[in-house]
């Protein structure tokens, strides 16, 4: 091959291994996702909200129109920016977003294969090695697992950094480190565990490169320009990447304060390899589907055998030659990949192996945000596939030519049978939404406001949650409803069995708190209502269309029906007010059943509660007696987030006075209140009262409510002061 057209031919052999891989999405690029409309669909449409932002100079981005009325949404799942900054020309020209997402889709093998044969390349100097190494990272297993998880195949840019990291420290070429920052930047950009989990071989490569050239001597810049020195280089490209990054991780740092979003080590520990995963498959893999048994989701770890073997032939042919003396003096770098080899490894295991993990999830910021420490799997596929393409070399080299061609060709053959898993299933999704752009239509031109869609999916996937989330593309208004790398807690009480919009005497206050939300849409599906439920949507149709003074119009398309609320303010606390809990000694608490525990209702835990114990029959109560008149301003009901269900029906809270006189401070539903409370992430309902002046305090369940009892988990009494 004439080195001019090596590149170009390597290119092209990438592409058509991308659709080798992918086959037959190749052939439905603007009518099909890859796997199917969970993950997929989000990314398509976080990619095409991204180009959308881009056009208005990327305001807004961070408030993406899914889980209403939620602020910074975007940084609830990846923002993928580092690829959208490549798709949204597609999206621009074609308007396609399923197409733009399968572009990105195909280049994710294709970017991998390239940049690893290049980084190979430039480290054996062999295009044996380098065409094994390329074949090996974009055909490997692990890509089968991820076949849904765009922002994990976008992982070629990890060796485009290195080489170019490899070549700043042969050359000191300051293009060479702007092609490693930009690279870093769009690892980081389009998936932040390629960005904490890709540094660690950028880090041991740093730390070898520079005591190499410590021990020689050799640490400052060539004449000629400022002599920063190579730390001096590193860290002010260290500081630009991190300026560069810096908005996107104060969004993630919004996010974090406002939902505590953090993953726990037992959350950690179960998406953590073990040993037995690493001769797991992910289903489908072709070669060995009925030789090895397929592994949980995230623990189907098997590197191939072929890439194992040639690996394990590159440290034997190295030390072979290091015997001999006949090393060509890349010794040191077979033992960096093979240190970042057995470090990733050692990482995918995570807090089942005590040590470094842990460390780094208690101690470096970000990091515990990660919960599936199997996914140091990339970076260890990519050492292994760098040594793998050096054991091939070495064997090739020990061979007549052409037999070293003919032995080249099979182990390609045999790396890419040993990755493909295909053909990838397809799942159809029409990106114009044809079906439904009579109601889009409608919502373009209605005033802007918040929209829920019906039926509700809740923490239980469900593709038709996905396709609002994708909807809102085209009809602008942002939906509760919503799918993302972590839950939104409206959606899943709206969803739950206890849902008020299931409860059919609750449809009233229910639509009162979507308004005091800003919900101004409610869509109805019928067919897929029914569907999803197994029971008839007349009842609930039926349910709202009585509410006159809520509902301002009713228009129907199709089985869809869409209602138009009116407009209703938040109530507004008087600024006047102040606030203070009191403590549990200043009242005692009784009730009319399990009196005994209603000292459970002050103890701090959520997972602690007085309940009544059986259905709600309308005469249930819960009394505070304090050692003084109290003017109690408000009552907060805190719960888990899965504890709104044994809510009281009717609540009637009565104030007692010292002469036994008697006053109702409320009288109705807390549902909008504990719809408010769970949109703003804190499950908790707030009821307002009164100026009162309240020696007893009595709550009063007056409503009737099935089989479901009724419960406190968490009372804070608050007086006015």
């Amino acid at each position: 091959m004439k080195p001019r057209a090596e590149l170009p031919v390597v290119a092209l052999a990438m592409i058509a291994l991308a659709m080798l891989m992918t086959w037959p999405l190749a052939g439905h690029l603007g009518t099909a996702l890859p796997s199917d409309l969970a993950d997929p669909l989000l990314n398509t449409f976080t990619l095409a909200w991204d180009a959308d932002r881009f056009a208005h100079g990327l305001k807004g981005l961070w408030d993406a129109p899914f889980f209403f009325p939620q602020h910074d949404t975007l940084a609830f799942s990846e923002h993928l920016l580092g690829i959208a900054v490549f798709t949204t020309p597609v999206q621009w020209a074609t308007g396609n977003a399923v197409l733009a997402y399968n572009l990105a889709f195909l280049a994710s093998y294709a970017l991998a294969g390239f940049c690893a044969y290049l980084l190979a390349r430039g480290l054996w100097g062999s295009r044996t090695a380098a065409w094994v190494a390329g074949l090996a990272f974009a055909a490997a297993p692990h890509r089968a697992m991820h076949v849904s998880h765009l922002q994990v195949l976008m992982s070629g840019w990890l060796p485009l950094g290195l080489w170019a990291l490899h070549r700043y420290f042969a050359s000191r070429s300051r293009a060479a480190l702007a092609v490693f920052a930009v690279s870093f930047v769009l690892l980081a950009l389009s998936c932040s565990y390629l960005m904490f989990y890709g540094a660690l071989p950028i880090v041991l490569v740093i730390l070898v490169e520079v005591s190499r050239r410590t021990g020689r001597g050799d640490t400052r810049v060539p004449s000629g320009r400022r002599r920063l020195g190579i730390g001096g280089e590193l860290v002010s490209t260290g500081v630009g990447i991190l300026l560069v990054l810096a908005p996107v991780a104060a969004a993630y740092l919004r996010v974090r304060a406002a939902t505590g979003l953090r993953r726990g080590l037992g959350e950690m520990t179960l998406f953590s390899a073990q040993v037995s995963d690493f001769w797991r498959i992910p289903a489908g893999l072709r070669i060995w589907a009925d030789v090895l048994p397929a592994g949980l989701p995230e623990r189907m770890l098997f590197p191939g055998l072929i890439v194992v073997l040639l690996a394990v032939g590159a440290l034997v042919g190295e030390g072979v030659t290091a015997r001999r003396r006949t090393s060509d003096g890349r010794g040191w770098i077979v033992a960096l990949y093979g240190g970042v080899l057995a470090l990733s490894v050692w990482l995918a295991f995570g807090p089942r192996l005590p040590g470094l993990y842990g460390w780094l999830a208690a101690d470096l910021p970000g990091f515990d945000a990660l919960r599936v420490p199997s996914r140091f799997i990339v970076v260890a596929t990519l050492a292994l596939a760098l040594l793998a393409g050096r054991g091939a070399a070495w064997i090739a080299e020990h061979l007549p030519r052409m037999a070293a061609l003919t032995f080249t060709a099979l182990v390609a053959a045999v790396v890419i049978g040993e990755g493909y898993a295909g053909p990838v299933l397809l799942a159809p999704f029409d990106a114009r939404q044809s079906g439904r752009e009579a109601l889009n239509a409608w919502l373009r031109a209605a005033p802007a406001g918040g929209l829920l869609e019906l039926p509700v999916a809740g923490p239980d996937f469900a593709p038709f949650t996905t396709t609002y989330q994708f909807n809102t593309l085209l009809h602008g208004h942002p939906v509760v409803n919503g799918y993302s790398g972590t839950g939104y807690g409206l959606q899943d009480f709206l969803a739950d069995h206890a849902s008020p919009l299931v409860r059919l005497s609750e449809v009233p206050d229910a639509l009162r708190g979507l308004r005091q939300l800003g919900v101004r849409y409610l869509v109805l599906h019928r067919s897929l209502y029914e569907r999803r439920l197994k029971w008839s949507a007349e009842p609930l149709v039926d349910a709202v269309d009585v509410e006159v003074g809520q509902i301002a119009s009713r228009v129907r398309f199709g089985d869809t029906i869409a209602w138009r609320l009116f407009d209703l303010e938040p109530a507004k606390p008087n600024p006047a007010d102040s606030f203070a809990s009191l403590h549990f000694s200043h009242f005692s608490a009784s009730a009319s059943h399990a009196s005994g525990d209603a000292r459970m209702a002050f103890d701090g835990d959520l997972d602690s509660r007085w309940s009544t114990g059986g259905p709600q029959r309308g005469d249930e109560w819960f009394a505070l007696t304090f050692t003084r008149d109290i003017d109690v301003g408000r009552l907060v009901f805190r719960t888990t987030r899965f504890g709104h269900a044994e809510r009281p029906h009717h609540l009637a809270v009565e104030s007692e006075a010292v002469d036994g006189s008697r006053r109702i401070l409320f009288d109705g539903s807390i549902v909008p209140q504990m719809m408010t409370g769970i949109a703003a992430g804190t499950s908790s309902a707030t009821v307002m009262l009164p100026p009162n002046s309240s020696r007893v305090l009595r709550l009063r369940q007056t409503g009737h409510g099935g089989r479901i009892a009724w419960s406190i988990a968490e009372l804070s009494v608050q007086r006015r002061f």
